[in-house]
């Protein structure tokens, strides 16, 4: 095996943030020393390859790759994986506006040995997306394992919500809005983290969430439904799922979705909405209607923690990489990392179930 030290070389933005703390703790947990830092420089880059002995660097579409020093990545023999962003200039956007690609990318990747190219959109976008782009790996987003154990799964609120909305204001006016009006008529709880759109909307909000928060866990399990919502763009190209769609139920939450492409992963256990007043009615009816709440959250925990956790997306990158030590280590430690997480959220909904007090000392 390869000296385990790697590089993350972080993206702007929030969502990107999430996926890079996905990564980051899953490398970790299999005994990775990763780097996190911006080296600004291919001289910075290669200082890092050469004194620290990297030997894996995640990294992004433009800037990114402008960083790597491509003859002292091949000559120590360094694996890059890169995710890269649309080529095409058509008028298709999904992130408004949504970085495209310097068109000399793909040529500069070329010249990388050992090198892994990865997006979470979805292939029927490609034709007219990604053209320009060979041997590319389709990586859903995914929920993070290290973070998503809760303390135990007792209700403490009706609604949660965990959301930023100054790319989306219209969702907020025309969805969120109404519905946070409607469960406070009603009488019901609810808990909302994010920008200061809510307060701008006449909503209570908690504040911001640190993007690393071991409380997201405690906030999904804890609600009887937690809401979801992506770009309009998102849901009528059928884009990609956020990466909020997996880590709700990954804690023991029960989500509702806007996305029709949840349907596709996450199958009976989450509620997709297929309209504005659909997706105020099935949050409103999940809220009073709890009959099945453990056995979909059960086997929202099970479908998850088994195949959309960033083991599972690491054990696809070391394939293709053609690594295949790195490939089953992270497949057996993730699995079993996976079955743990699966009973420990089994005893937190045992106990609720006999209500009694959750304690670890159960299992």
């Amino acid at each position: 095996m390869m000296n385990k030290t790697a590089l993350y070389i972080p993206r702007p933005g929030a969502r990107a943030s999430m996926v890079q703390q996905g990564y980051v703790d899953a490398l970790e947990y299999l005994g990775w020393t990763v780097y996190q830092c911006d080296p600004k420089t291919k001289l910075g880059c290669q200082r890092l390859i050469e004194e620290y002995g990297v030997r894996l660097i995640m990294t992004h579409s433009r800037y990114g790759i402008r960083q790597l020093p491509i003859q002292i990545i091949n000559a120590n023999q360094v694996t890059v994986v890169v995710e890269v962003l649309p080529l095409n200039t058509s008028s298709l956007t999904i992130d408004s506006p949504y970085e495209l690609a310097h068109d000399d990318e793909p040529s500069l990747i070329k010249e990388i040995e050992n090198v892994v190219i990865h997006t979470h959109i979805e292939s029927h976008l490609w034709l007219k997306l990604m053209g320009g782009w060979e041997n590319i790996l389709h990586l859903p987003m995914a929920g993070n394992l290290i973070k998503a154990m809760p303390p135990t799964c007792s209700v403490l609120t009706d609604v949660a919500m965990v959301a930023n909305f100054e790319h989306r204001q219209g969702i907020m006016k025309h969805l969120i809005e109404p519905l946070f009006k409607r469960v406070d008529l009603l009488g019901y709880s609810y808990q909302a983290f994010g920008d200061n759109i809510w307060q701008r909307a006449g909503l209570n909000c908690n504040g911001p969430l640190p993007l690393d928060s071991d409380k997201l866990a405690y906030i999904y399990s804890s609600a009887k439904v937690c809401p979801n919502v992506h770009t309009e763009a998102q849901i009528g190209l059928q884009a990609f799922l956020n990466e909020r769609s997996f880590m709700i139920p990954l804690c023991g939450g029960l989500q509702v979705s806007d996305n029709p492409l949840a349907i596709k992963y996450l199958g009976s256990y989450c509620a997709v909405a297929t309209s504005t007043t659909d997706f105020m009615n099935k949050v409103i009816n999940l809220i009073e209607d709890q009959s099945s709440r453990y056995d979909k959250i059960r086997a929202g925990v099970r479908d998850i923690a088994q195949n959309h956790t960033y083991f599972n997306r690491l054990v696809k990158i070391f394939g293709k990489a053609g690594l295949p030590d790195y490939k089953e280590e992270a497949s057996q430690k993730g699995t079993r990392l996976a079955i743990r997480h699966c009973w420990e959220i089994d005893a937190r909904i045992s106990a609720e179930e006999r209500g009694i007090p959750y304690e670890n000392k159960t299992i």
